[in-house]
């Protein structure tokens, strides 16, 4: 073997997938490799061109660009491209041109395609896409059954019911028999077909001995004059933690489960207090048992220690975001009670609404408070007066903002709290607010829309939020223009895709060698979720469930949106892992990742999350033709 062919097949066996490859496979691509060389902004290929080889890296860069001239990918020294169109038709889907002066191996399609027939391995690193092989890496993590444990797995038996019409003596009679403490009732529509009907409420030990024995109640009288109406659900794939919470929360036992609308079953506290004692529901409980803030605060100092159990773990992001904010909004709710224990009852109806990352539920280690007050017009025909109500709703907000830091959720560098008097307003200065950022959407009305328009209520009258969320939805879907704004600055951060097989990280200053990933990786994702979910009339906050209805909508692909989905998930565990080990270092944790601090399988993984985000970015800005505003 001549020097140069030696250090070609040196070339490929550090490199994946060729690393993979037998000797005697790896020589035969040696063979079939022609050397080229690029010159510095020389376009290699073009949309629509065909393609006859596999293009690999060996010295200098490369740019992948889409139909629309959006980033797709940068490759740097052992990077692969050209790819996708030998797989498909031949047709080149993304433009290539040289960045620098570069040399090129090309492998011809044939031995290609000969090396994926021969190795499964081998095949699978190109046959995947880029998100799948995400959704491969996701789908590899083990979870913390114990805290993140879906609901339906902890159903054991299909609900036991009764007939809305039936008597009470032959709901005891049925509970009786099949050993529960509690039955559903039950009624179907004529004609329905079989499943245990539609929930119209529930009968417990407890109503038996309260409502029947203690009453003197006739035991033949109607089950639907004892049983509670109407009673709380939850869905099957909620966490067993949001039961427990849910249960905890309205001082109950029983639980039913609904599935898509049906009724799956029942849990019950017995259920769920089989689970570890590591359930954040411990927090939770401790937190309402608490009356005083110092309280409060030492309780929430677990918190730190819980999320590193999840991440070591390897709890899925998105539970560990739920986790997080559950405990928020507990201290939160509990603060708000103390206040109003303290200051007396409001003055006019109020709701406590959560911005940011709290309202799209992906709070984790270094987050702070964002926050607002909602206020009712008027009162019992009362109308809403500043000079006489503010001063109450002044001194909530600052008990409440003052605890939340007191307990770790650290003030809002931005001002964006109930305590700041532009974020306390009764529900139509709040609609004109918003009425005036859509209309009118100059850069600091763009910069309110990334914390303000994900909003989630937290306590209080839920019908004000609905009443601002009904006119935020109606006011976007009614403005282009605001949304090809928004989309605008859902572009303003590139992924950090770099050169030889790195990302773009700060050279000087504080945070050398380290890019962010919140606003290099996240925030492009949560950016583009939000755009798509208003556009579609979508109220909800969290991200991975706005991907999941603006595709329902239909204004994301299926295929699309799973990427997306995945695309977040790695980054955000990306970002917790990092966080994770600052906590077992006793540092404070931040955004900033090193890469040298991840793995090379990491590096991949992460590399194809952000080619996602970049591809959705261009897609975005042809959707809206971005390059068109300024």
């Amino acid at each position: 073997m001549t020097p140069e062919l030696a250090h070609l097949r040196d070339f490929l066996a550090a490199h994946d997938p060729f690393d993979t490859l037998p000797e005697a496979d790896l020589l035969r691509a040696v063979r079939a490799i022609d050397v080229r060389y690029i010159r510095r902004q020389q376009p290699i290929l073009s949309v629509g061109q065909t393609n006859a080889h596999l293009h690999l890296v060996r010295k200098g860069a490369v740019e992948l660009t889409g139909p629309q001239g959006g980033l797709v990918a940068r490759c740097g020294e052992g990077d692969a491209f050209g790819y996708p169109s030998l797989l498909g038709d031949g047709t080149v889907g993304a433009n290539a041109v040289a960045l620098e002066d570069t040399l090129l191996y090309q492998l011809e399609a044939a031995t290609f395609h000969a090396l994926r027939e021969a190795h499964p391995d081998f095949a699978a690193f190109y046959d995947e896409a880029q998100a799948d092989r995400l959704h491969a890496a996701l789908a590899q993590r083990t979870q913390a059954a114990e805290l993140v444990t879906p609901v339906r797995s902890l159903l054991k038996r299909p609900p036991v019911t009764i007939p809305l019409d039936a008597s009470i003596r032959t709901a005891a009679q049925a509970m009786a028999e099949q050993r529960v403490s509690s039955i559903l009732v039950v009624e179907k529509a004529e004609g329905e077909p079989g499943g245990p009907g539609r929930l119209f409420g529930i009968l417990t030990d407890r109503d038996l001995r309260a409502r029947v024995l203690a009453e003197g109640r006739d035991p033949d009288g109607p089950v639907r004059g004892v049983m509670t109406p109407n009673p709380a659900v939850i869905g099957a794939d909620a966490l067993a933690f949001e039961a427990l919470l849910r249960m905890t929360g309205r001082n109950i036992h029983h639980l039913p489960v609904l599935d898509g609308g049906a009724l799956a079953g029942m849990i019950t506290v017995t259920d769920l207090m089989r689970l570890q004692a590591t359930s954040p529901v411990f927090i939770v409980g401790d937190l309402a048992k608490q009356t005083t803030t110092e309280g409060l605060a030492r309780v929430t100092e677990r918190l730190p220690d819980l999320l590193l159990r999840l991440i070591e773990a390897d709890a899925r992001p998105r539970d560990i975001g739920t986790v997080a904010t559950a405990v928020a909004d507990a201290l939160t709710e509990r603060l708000l009670t103390l206040a109003e224990e303290r200051l007396g009852p409001p003055p006019v109806p109020y709701a406590w609404l959560a911005l940011g990352s709290q309202a799209r539920q992906e709070l984790n280690a270094h987050s702070d408070q964002d926050n607002a007050l909602l206020l009712a017009d008027a009162h019992e025909g009362i109308a809403y007066d500043d000079d006489a109500h503010g001063p109450y709703f002044e001194a909530l907000a600052r008990f409440v903002s003052d605890g939340l830091n007191e307990a770790g959720f650290v003030y809002c560098p931005g001002d964006v709290m109930a305590t700041n008097p532009r974020w306390c307003q009764p529900l139509a200065a709040w609609q004109r607010t918003f009425t005036a950022w859509i209309e009118r959407p100059d850069p600091k009305a763009v910069m309110h829309t990334t914390i303000f328009f994900d909003l989630r209520h937290v306590h209080g009258d839920e019908t004000l939020t609905r009443a601002l969320r009904t006119h935020i939805r109606d006011q976007v879907q009614a403005n282009q223009i605001f949304l090809a704004t928004l989309a605008v600055d859902a572009l303003q951060f590139e992924p950090p895709l770099g050169f030889f097989r790195k990302f773009v990280v700060d050279r000087s200053g504080e945070h050398t060698n380290t890019f962010d990933i919140k606003t290099r990786g996240l925030a492009p994702l949560v950016d583009i979720a939000r755009v798509h979910a208003l556009a579609s009339g979508v109220m909800t906050a969290n991200t991975h469930a706005r991907f999941a209805d603006a595709t329902e909508a239909g204004a994301i692909n299926p295929k699309d949106a799973a990427s997306l989905d995945d695309a977040f998930d790695y980054v955000a565990m990306t970002r917790l892992r990092h966080q994770g080990r600052q906590l077992r270092a006793a540092e404070a944790p931040d955004n900033r990742i090193d890469p040298r601090e991840l793995s090379r399988l990491e590096r991949t993984h992460l590399r194809d999350a952000f080619k996602v985000v970049a591809t959705a970015q261009d897609g975005l800005g042809s959707r809206y033709n971005t390059a068109m505003i300024s």
